[in-house]
């Protein structure tokens, strides 16, 4: 409105200062529904004279993400912490309190994931890292290599992170099968020289 700009989109808000789901350009005539973050929903949009589409069965319902960012500016309190969404309505993996300039991971819930808690002025925590803890086949392939022992079992994990159903021995040249929790299935160790099991 500052702008005094003929012709240029005024977006309609309610009372709790939130976007109307429903809104209109008054100089081209044409209305549609809008998210929370006053995006527009795709398919929504009519022409002068139509009127305007049932936004409340078009707008998908808050995230809890939303619906906790709007809790929170609705309070309109000092230093209370504002969760931060991204355009899907998600938590953002890293977030920020303005009042007190700390940074953390959270996860998909927005639950603070342990150790990624910045001070301010320090570098923000790296979210992908802690969002994808190691499994258990990656944290005992991982703790074999650091002992360097020579000859000892490495396990072979998959590119989830889960255990490989073959595992073999390189030192020894035995193999096995193992199930979803890297335990050896009884019978099929095969000794040097013979074909590998058939996991």
């Amino acid at each position: 409105m500052a702008q005094h700009l003929t012709g240029v989109f005024i977006p309609q808000c309610d009372a709790d200062g939130n976007y109307k789901p429903v809104q209109c350009s008054g100089s081209t005539g044409y209305c549609w529904c809008v998210n929370s973050m006053g995006q527009e929903v795709a398919g929504t949009k009519n022409p002068p004279g139509r009127p305007p589409s049932n936004c409340v069965a078009a707008a998908p319902p808050k995230t809890k993400c939303e619906q906790e960012r709007d809790s929170a500016i609705a309070k309109g309190m000092p230093g209370v912490f504002i969760p931060e969404c991204d355009a899907d309505g998600n938590y953002k993996p890293v977030q920020c309190s303005g009042s007190t300039g700390y940074c953390w991971c959270v996860n998909n819930m927005g639950q603070q994931i342990a150790g990624t808690n910045t001070p301010p002025g320090q570098p923000q925590p790296n979210c992908v890292a802690a969002a994808c803890p190691k499994t258990k086949c990656q944290q005992e392939r991982d703790n074999a290599m650091v002992k360097h022992l020579t000859g000892s079992f490495i396990p072979q994990c998959d590119m989830q992170g889960n255990y490989n159903p073959l595992q073999c021995w390189g030192s020894t040249g035995y193999c096995w099968c193992v199930d979803s929790t890297g335990q050896q299935t009884a019978g099929t160790k095969t000794p040097p020289g013979h074909p590998p099991p058939n996991c």
